[in-house]
Order: structure tokens, then sequence, then C-alpha cells
């Protein structure tokens, strides 16, 4: 879409550049509207404008919808097995008795007032 509107225009351009061209190329901003025009031997050969508005989102919105695109499409299980076998160690050890390794024995005793509404 973007060729089709510059195509013409970057053609123009490339054929006023070349060494054995006489022309020019102006571009100006105003009012919140970039406008550029291509002269060639005294006539406008070319002229486009566009808000400024429309250029950076014609800029930013291609990149931001390819990383968006990206970002989903990436595959959220590269890393599960790490994740999978960390939670079932977890589980485990939830699941496992009182007495954890490293634990004093004072933990993993029953406490007093524990014994006492015990009996």
């Amino acid at each position: 879409m973007i060729l089709v509107t510059l195509g013409p225009g970057l053609l123009t351009l490339w054929r006023v550049t070349r060494p054995d061209s006489h022309g020019s190329a102006n571009a100006s901003m105003g009012d919140g509207v970039l406008s550029a025009n291509i002269v060639q031997s005294g006539h406008t050969v070319w002229t486009g404008s566009i808000p400024v508005l429309n250029l950076v989102l014609l800029l930013c919105l291609p990149p931001l919808a390819m990383w968006i695109v990206w970002v989903l499409a990436t595959s959220r299980t590269n890393n599960a097995e790490t994740f999978a076998s960390q939670e079932k160690m977890r589980l485990k050890e939830l699941a496992g008795s009182d007495r954890t390794p490293g634990m004093t024995e004072s933990f993993s005793q029953t406490s007093n007032r524990q014994k006492r509404e015990e009996s």
C-alpha cells in the first residue's frame, strides 16, 4: 500500500537526482502536515502530503502488530517441563511428613499447647 503511494515519488526522486538531470526535491512541515514535492526543469512532477499523526501510525503500528503476533505465537510451553518438575517437587514437599530436612527437632515435636489440646 505504501509503495503504491510512494513508488512513483521515489522513482521520480531517483530520476531527478541523477547527474545528468536538473531538478530538486523539497519537504516541509506545517500545521501538522508533512508535504513534499519534486520539481524537474521548473515543472512539478510529483507532490504528496500526509498528516503527521497518520505518518506516525503508519510507521509504528506495523512493527507493534508484528511484535504482538510474535508474542502470542511464541510457544509458552518452551520451559513447561522445568516448571512442571518444580511444581511436582513443591507438591511432594507439601504432602510429605511434618519433618523437613534442615529443620531442628524442636519444630518437628508436638508443642505443649498441642499436647494440652489433645488431652
